[in-house]
């Protein structure tokens, strides 16, 4: 009973909180945009199209924990960080159109109809979801077979042999360094290698599995068990400058803890979400080639080794290139629309699929979403790269694929991957969890990401880790009572009955 008042005073002391962080929040960002109208920022055409567009996002109901994450995804990603590339005119590799163009206006107007479209989408579709059983709590009632072993060896041996193969980490350092220094598209040194690769990022995830879930749940063995994670996280991917591959690996280690052993606090979650953010944050002069030794003059060395002058340095390339596609999808909308430009219709969906293929089985495969965005880019990219890096991110891919009616409908496709993650792995199909997990980044990385990209994410991800996780779960044999207490039935001759 105290347990059960102690839970409601939190949940309404929660609540209670909850309007006035959303009253303050959005008080600053209308602060924020009103001052950058008065100062010359902006035109007010387009401060009233964002915060047109922050009240439509702040209007989808957010029923669970991952519309709640992308809610505030999406008003960075819509609203603040276009308006600060807008006030910095910063430009990052790419001529900013200014906001005045009609393709800016339209941008922002079509997102404020896209975003209206999802919140559609996942309100028809919340009412025809018939009601589903809560997810049984697995925690300690679940283990692996002993198949985990091989996974975990075959994933080891595929890092080792890419250590072999290349030379050793001197030399894969020094590769990594000369393809910064020459072409990142044509200097490849893991050309041929790519399902290699991504079976030996799963290593450190196969590991985390073979000591949580199976019989070693020493204190000891839970440390070496998160801290390998970062080894062989930096090991596969992060001496190659992917740090994807070291923040997937920490968030899908700990979001499988917390369903197969033990809860995680919310305290807990921030910390670790903090520290991730920090490390990634703090691998960023890897990213551009600059020395640890150097990182007083980090600012002066981006700008000479990168020729880019930003108001941030290296933090505007973070939040405008990384984060955000406000001015390649803007670049996008002008090409599509003027007259006599050809629609893809669908060609570079294809290239994604044939990207994940080994050339060995497919030798002449059909040229990935880079072959159109390069064209569209051509004039306006200052780098003048044979093939261009800038991602468009699904919506700007549906964009040059559909035109308009594309990119509306990438919202709607959004709105449907949301809805069939939340549904998965409820009631019976508890097994569905693994991928659950590695599926949770997908409606963020989905505005991030092109085709070919979020095709290997799956192969990486969902293919060679998690369907495989999922067919070696077992519940652990503990009596009858367990099975009855996670189907809601009391057993009578039970000692609590």
């Amino acid at each position: 009973m105290r347990a059960a008042r102690a839970n409601w005073r939190r949940a309404r002391r929660r609540r209670d909180k909850l309007p006035f962080l959303r009253l303050l929040c959005g008080g600053f960002a209308s602060a924020g945009l009103f001052a950058a109208l008065y100062l010359g920022g902006a035109n007010r055409l387009t401060v009233c199209l964002l915060l047109l567009g922050a009240v439509s996002i702040w209007c989808m109901k957010a029923d669970n924990a991952l519309l709640r994450l992308w809610r505030l995804f999406a008003l960075a990603y819509f609203c603040v960080l276009p308006a600060g590339q807008l006030i910095a005119r910063d430009e990052i590799y790419l001529t900013l159109l200014p906001e005045q163009n009609p393709a800016t206006i339209a941008w922002f107007m079509l997102n404020i109809v896209g975003i209206w479209a999802m919140n559609f989408t996942l309100i028809a579709m919340r009412s025809r979801r018939a009601a589903s059983a809560a997810m049984p709590d697995m925690r300690r009632a679940v283990t692996v077979s002993r198949w985990v072993y091989a996974f975990a060896l075959l994933a080891l041996a595929a890092l080792a042999f890419i250590y072999v193969k290349l030379g050793g980490y001197g030399q894969i350092a020094q590769l990594y360094a000369n393809r910064l220094e020459t072409s990142v598209t044509q200097n490849d040194p893991l050309e041929g290698l790519g399902v290699v690769q991504a079976l030996a990022n799963t290593a450190p995830l196969w590991v985390f599995a073979c000591v949580m879930l199976r019989p070693w749940r020493s204190r000891l063995m839970r440390i070496a068990a998160f801290a390998q994670l970062i080894v062989l996280g930096w090991l596969s991917s992060g001496v190659f400058g992917n740090r994807q591959g070291i923040v997937f690996v920490v968030l899908f280690a700990c979001l499988i803890y917390h369903a197969f052993v033990a809860r995680i606090s919310r305290r807990a979650a921030k910390i670790v979400g903090i520290c991730v953010a920090v490390g990634g944050l703090a691998m960023l002069p890897l990213k551009f080639g600059i020395d640890y030794s150097e990182i007083g003059n980090l600012s002066k060395n981006f700008a000479d080794k990168r020729m880019l002058q930003l108001s941030m340095g290296p933090l505007s390339f973070f939040l405008f290139r990384d984060l955000s596609r406000f001015d390649v999808q803007v670049q996008a909308i002008d090409s599509v629309s003027k007259p006599g430009y050809t629609l893809a219709m669908g060609r570079s969906f294809v290239g994604a699929v044939a990207a994940v293929v080994p050339k060995a089985v497919w030798k002449d495969k059909p040229q990935t979403f880079a072959r159109e965005k390069t064209d569209i880019v051509r004039e306006t990219e200052t780098n003048q790269s044979a093939e261009t890096t800038l991602l468009f991110g699904m919506p700007g891919e549906f964009l040059v694929n559909f035109g308009v009616f594309g990119y509306l409908l990438s919202f709607v496709v959004a709105a449907w991957l949301m809805a069939w993650i939340d549904q998965m792995a409820l009631g019976s199909n508890w097994r569905w969890v693994p991928v659950k997990v590695v599926s949770y980044p997908l409606p963020f990385l989905f505005f991030l990401f092109d085709s070919n990209v979020l095709a290997y994410y799956g192969v990486r991800w969902i293919v060679l880790f998690a369907l495989p996780m999922a067919h070696l779960l077992r519940r652990k044999r503990t009596g009858p009572r367990f099975f009855h207490r996670h189907a809601g039935v009391r057993i009578e001759n039970s000692p609590r009955s």
